[in-house]
């Protein structure tokens, strides 16, 4: 398995600046970045900013990146998310990480995304406190945690969490019992 990192365009209306929000993960889903947010001043600084940081961390090992941004069929929204997705198109396909679903289409909405939280919170990733609410969107997105996947994404975190390749009858019910919590 590869590092994955995620990235996500927030913006915040017209009279605040954007942010970009990011994390890194290892194979085992550990954190190498927590989960920051940089407002952003100048975007293609800030973008490579952020590459720079994760090439600095993850040295030569393979990298997936993941994001979640904004085009032009939303019309209203500020000029600098069609920027930021386009620049961050060009920075995977220069870099060689481009895939064709690299890009989240949408993120987890009510039920699934309390579900998620939930499971988030119970094998102590922290979403729920003051502030950090983005790590789950961010875990979504880096898991690619779609309405139909939601579930294998739980599921591939919990085996993370306890180092565990394959489920045999006992982890099973283990992750059954896990599982009804949420």
């Amino acid at each position: 398995m590869k590092n994955i990192a995620a990235l996500r365009w927030l913006p915040r209306g017209k009279l605040k600046p954007p942010v970009i929000q990011y994390m890194l993960l290892d194979d085992q889903l550990e954190y190498l970045i927590y989960p920051k947010e940089i407002e952003v001043i100048n975007l293609k600084k800030d973008i490579y900013k952020i590459f720079f940081e994760i090439e600095n961390v993850i040295a030569a090992e393979p990298l997936e990146v993941y994001y979640k941004s904004i085009t032009v069929s939303y019309g209203m929204h500020r000029s600098d998310s069609l920027k930021f997705h386009r620049l961050i198109k060009k920075i995977l396909r220069r870099k060689g990480l481009t895939k064709i679903n690299n890009r989240t289409v949408s993120l987890l909405k009510k039920e699934q995304l309390k579900k998620f939280k939930n499971a988030l919170y119970l094998m102590d990733i922290d979403c729920k406190a003051k502030g950090n609410a983005f790590i789950a969107h961010l875990w979504t997105i880096g898991l690619k945690a779609t309405r139909k996947q939601v579930d294998e994404a739980i599921k591939k975190i919990w085996k993370s969490r306890y180092g565990i390749k394959r489920l045999n009858k006992e982890l099973s019910e283990k992750y059954a019992e896990f599982y009804s919590l949420l």
